[in-house]
């Protein structure tokens, strides 16, 4: 069993591997994926927070070096826990946008989170989607109506802000995907 100092010390070794996947990636070593491997089960919030935070900066530059921990991410999407699942987005966003390849036939399980109890939560699905329509707006096609939905979700603060951004981001990236859908 850690002690606070121990499991405190984890925590900033996390972030350090954080800022190395985002401004030093060739520094992130098999070492500090194996921390990162080592501790994906924990239950303490704080410590999953930030080690879905790390393999999403490393995902973004080298999503080759994380691919092997996308299914735990996958699993938190049912976690308990309103952050986990927040954060857990944020990985499976990030590194979709990097290689859409190691997410794509898994676009529904994200979406699916759309009628999440957090209003947060909801709002990183979205962020992950907007993360992941940059690389294939394509996919997004089956789930235009649930984004539509959202258009109408009760959370002004997070959701009704960031919704808008989706449909921007697809036309973006597909103007004709959307021209389509709405001309029906």
């Amino acid at each position: 069993m850690e002690t606070k100092k121990e499991n405190k010390e984890l925590i900033q070794k996390i972030k350090t591997i954080s800022r190395k996947g985002f401004h030093k990636i060739e520094s992130i070593s098999s070492e500090d994926i194996d921390i990162l491997m080592r501790n994906i089960k924990s239950s303490d919030k704080e410590l999953m927070e930030n080690i879905y935070w790390a393999i999403g900066q490393i995902g973004i530059n080298k999503p080759e070096k994380i691919e092997h921990l996308l299914n735990y991410a996958f699993e938190d999407l049912k976690n308990e826990c309103p952050i986990i699942r927040e954060n857990a987005l944020f990985t499976i966003g990030r590194t979709g946008r990097a290689n859409i390849n190691l997410i794509k036939n898994r676009i529904n399980e994200i979406v699916k989170i759309y009628k999440d109890k957090n209003a947060k939560v909801r709002m990183a699905m979205i962020w992950a989607c907007e993360n992941i329509a940059n690389s294939k707006a394509d996919l997004f096609e089956p789930y235009i109506k649930i984004f539509e939905e959202m258009l109408d979700d009760e959370d002004e603060q997070y959701v009704k802000k960031e919704i808008p951004e989706i449909f921007r981001v697809i036309g973006k990236n597909n103007p004709n995907l959307l021209n389509n859908h709405w001309k029906n």
